[in-house]
C-alpha cells in the first residue's frame, strides 16, 4: 500500500474543545496555516456564538513530512462571545483567502492572526473553543512548510 493511501485510512476526525491555554495551545497546533474565506465567517450575536469554515492541515498524522499531509474542513466555534473587532478582514474582500497564523488569549480577548497582517479579535465572558471536521480529507493542491521540531 502507498504511504499516501495509508495516511487516508488513518485519518480520523478530529472534535476538540479548548477552555484554558493549554487547551488552546493543542488546537492552535491543529489548525496552523489553515485556510479560510472571510464569508465563511459568522457571528451569531443572540447566541453569542461566532462560527467560522477552515480548511486544516492534518499535521496530527502527517510526521512532519507533507507526502503525509491531508486536508479536511472543520468548522471552528467559539462560545460566550460578547463583540468582535476586524483588523484588515473587511478591506480585503470577503471573498479573499485568509492563512491562520495563530490563536492567542490574554484577558478575555481571543485573538487569531492571519497573513497579510489580517486580525480578528474576540472579546469573551469565558473561553470555550471548539472544532470539528466536518469533510472527507484530500490531499492538498498546496503544501504549507511547517517549521521542523514542531509537533503535536
Amino acid at each position: 500500500m502507498s504511504n499516501k493511501k495509508q495516511n487516508v485510512t488513518n485519518y480520523e476526525p478530529l472534535k476538540l474543545r479548548a477552555e484554558d491555554d493549554k487547551d488552546l495551545g493543542v488546537l492552535s497546533e491543529c489548525l496552523f496555516e489553515s485556510v479560510c474565506l472571510g464569508k465563511e465567517m459568522t457571528f451569531l450575536k443572540e447566541s453569542k456564538t461566532f462560527l467560522m469554515c477552515l480548511d486544516r492541515f492534518t499535521w496530527e498524522i502527517s510526521g512532519l513530512s507533507s507526502e503525509n499531509l491531508l486536508q479536511v474542513q472543520c468548522i471552528l466555534q467559539v462560545d460566550y462571545v460578547k463583540s468582535v473587532l476586524s483588523d484588515g478582514l473587511c478591506r480585503s474582500g470577503s471573498g479573499s483567502l485568509l492563512s491562520l497564523i495563530s490563536i492567542a488569549y490574554s484577558d478575555k480577548y481571543l485573538m487569531f492572526s492571519f497573513d497579510k497582517g489580517r486580525a480578528l479579535t474576540l472579546e469573551l465572558s469565558k473561553l470555550r473553543v471548539f472544532i470539528e471536521d466536518i469533510g472527507s480529507p484530500i490531499f492538498p493542491a498546496t503544501v504549507p512548510s511547517r517549521k521542523k521540531g514542531i509537533s503535536i
